[in-house]
């Protein structure tokens, strides 16, 4: 029985943009700039609720029908509390997972993108992408602009500015770090390590996920910009014979009705590190063994799903303050700091409360003397130890049972890489260091040793010990990347190149977080706006004549 087609909007675009995230939003409004181009923007999930737009809130929309709801696979080297309890939350709706994140705007540091540029891909240094930072940049902190005017910009159309309300514990844990020698810094600036108040993609207290800023203001405005939500794309649709890409099959998730568009120019994938891997091999491109497993035909042999990294992070560090604390659990004060958003949108829900504090620091390990490896921030009263730089590597594969529909199964294999185990344990050493200074004796702030039981066999701060802690309490930091890898031709697990083309099959290009051959050492919502912005710009240097 054939599938009924949807009939009402039209069949072919210059463009068709697959994701509506982090980069697809960026993507879909750089390319309609072009008046006489069409773009079909598809989106899996629905229009961003009004929910997402409150910083306090920022939780609420995970595992909630906004949410992948992914759940990753463990091994012998990361045994966590099993699937059950870690999860990885990943935005389906418009603005993807900026509209579910903290919000942190942190770019990486300088020799991520040299690194980039000296694997063997052109036009990435540091120098080359800062201008796309600062394009999509409208920085609203008179301190940062003019303190580093080189490193910002205004004019953009994501507004970046630090939150109008600090949690009362804010300054003191900002004072503990500068204690222990960590000077306050702009960390998208010239120097990357020591302590700030973080940016954030927000404005005037509110959320700014990339829908907000580069889809609604031209929604509405733009005739040549297509956006279709609660549809599923199933499949890219690829020549066997000339290996292009001219479509893609999508299936309404609301009535189940399917349908082939068609691209003109070129198919975008933008689904993220999870899903973009996901349908390239859904649609022939990929490991020969993997596809044969599925009865999939190939069209081209690549490593996609390879590569995968993500920030592994640590929440064991808990603090009892020995002030206000952080959560209010009186029902009249979560009442009254309704009102105060509402009315002003200040106060608690104007900010993600504690976590407003960055601090990039260096391990024992890192060789480098200007570039960190661990970042620190807090949440609710703990301290959370963030890896930057992972050795390891995961891989994400089908389903087994459903590839189609079934969510992909993905293996992050978390200190498969000895190295990674001992720059966490060194981070943690550094990090219980703040319990002996000054201001958190002052205020009375004291670790919190009811988590210790469960590694309590081992002596507290040895490796044993850490380990334990390390391996019971660490979780995803929803930072996955590297799935669709950038790297030269003689680069064998690289999927696309310097120009972000898929090798070996013409119209088609990725364009996300999934094309980091090499993770960026910060938050990765806004090096993935900077691939948007620069991948938007290749593909009009490629098609204006």
């Amino acid at each position: 029985m054939t599938t009924p087609q949807i009939k009402s909007e039209p069949d072919e675009y210059d463009f068709i943009i697959v994701g509506a995230g982090s980069a697809g939003c960026v993507v879909a409004n750089r390319l309609t700039e072009h008046k006489e181009w069409t773009s079909l923007l598809l989106e899996a999930g629905t229009e961003e609720p009004l929910a997402a737009e409150v910083p306090g809130l920022h939780c609420m929309l995970q595992k909630t029908k906004f949410d992948w709801n992914y759940h990753p696979k463990f091994d012998q080297y990361s045994s966590f509390c099993g699937e059950t309890c870690v999860f990885w939350p990943r935005g389906k709706v418009m603005g993807g997972s900026s509209a579910l994140n903290l919000m942190m705007y942190v770019r990486g540091s300088r020799e991520d993108f040299n690194s980039w540029d000296k694997i063997g891909n052109p036009g990435w240094s540091y120098n080359d992408v800062l201008p796309y930072f600062k394009k999509s940049e409208n920085n609203a902190d008179i301190q940062i602009l003019r303190n580093n005017p080189e490193y910002h910009a205004t004019g953009g159309y994501l507004n970046v500015e630090r939150y109008p309300y600090l949690d009362p514990n804010v300054k003191i844990l900002t004072k503990a770090f500068e204690q222990l020698g960590y000077e306050q810094t702009d960390v998208n600036g010239k120097t990357q390590i020591g302590t700030m108040i973080t940016q954030t993609t927000s404005k005037n207290g509110s959320r700014m996920s990339t829908n907000v800023a580069f889809i609604r203001p031209i929604r509405n405005v733009r005739k040549n910009l297509f956006i279709k939500t609660q549809v599923y794309v199933t499949k890219i649709i690829i020549d066997f014979e000339t290996k292009r890409a001219f479509g893609v099959e999508y299936t309404s998730t609301t009535t189940g009705e399917s349908r082939t568009v068609y691209a003109r120019k070129e198919v975008i994938v933008s689904a993220g590190a999870i899903e973009s891997p996901k349908l390239l091999l859904l649609s022939g491109i990929g490991p020969p063994e993997e596809l044969k497993t599925h009865h999939i035909p190939l069209i081209k042999n690549l490593s996609v799903g390879l590569n995968l990294q993500d920030h592994v992070t640590n929440y064991f560090i808990q603090i009892i303050p020995g002030n206000k604390s952080t959560s209010n659990t009186n029902c009249q004060e979560k009442i009254q700091d309704l009102n105060i958003y509402t009315n002003q949108k200040h106060g608690p829900l104007s900010t993600t409360g504690i976590s407003a504090v960055t601090v990039l620091l260096q391990t024992k390990y890192e060789q480098n003397p200007e570039i960190p490896d661990i970042s620190i921030y807090y949440e609710k009263i703990g301290v959370i130890v963030c890896l930057l730089s992972p050795d390891s590597r995961g891989f994400i594969q089908l389903n087994s049972t459903d590839p189609i529909w079934g969510a992909p199964e993905i293996y992050p294999k978390y200190f498969s890489a000895g190295t990674d185990m001992r720059r966490m344990i060194d981070g943690f050493r550094k990090v219980i260091q703040v319990f002996n200074t000054t201001i958190f004796k002052d205020y009375n702030f004291r670790l919190n040793d009811v988590p210790l039981v469960i590694c309590n066999k081992y002596e507290f701060n040895s490796d044993m010990f850490w380990e334990c802690v390390i391996k019971e309490f660490s979780y995803t930091e929803y930072h996955p990347v590297g799935t669709c890898k950038m790297g030269p031709k003689k680069d064998k697990d690289a999927v696309v190149d310097s120009r972000l083309r898929v090798y070996g099959i013409n119209g088609l290009r990725v364009i996300d977080a999934s094309i980091m051959q090499l993770i960026a050492r910060g938050n990765t919502n806004a090096p993935t706006i900077m691939i948007a912005e620069k991948g938007s710009d290749m593909i009009k240097e490629d098609w204006v004549q």
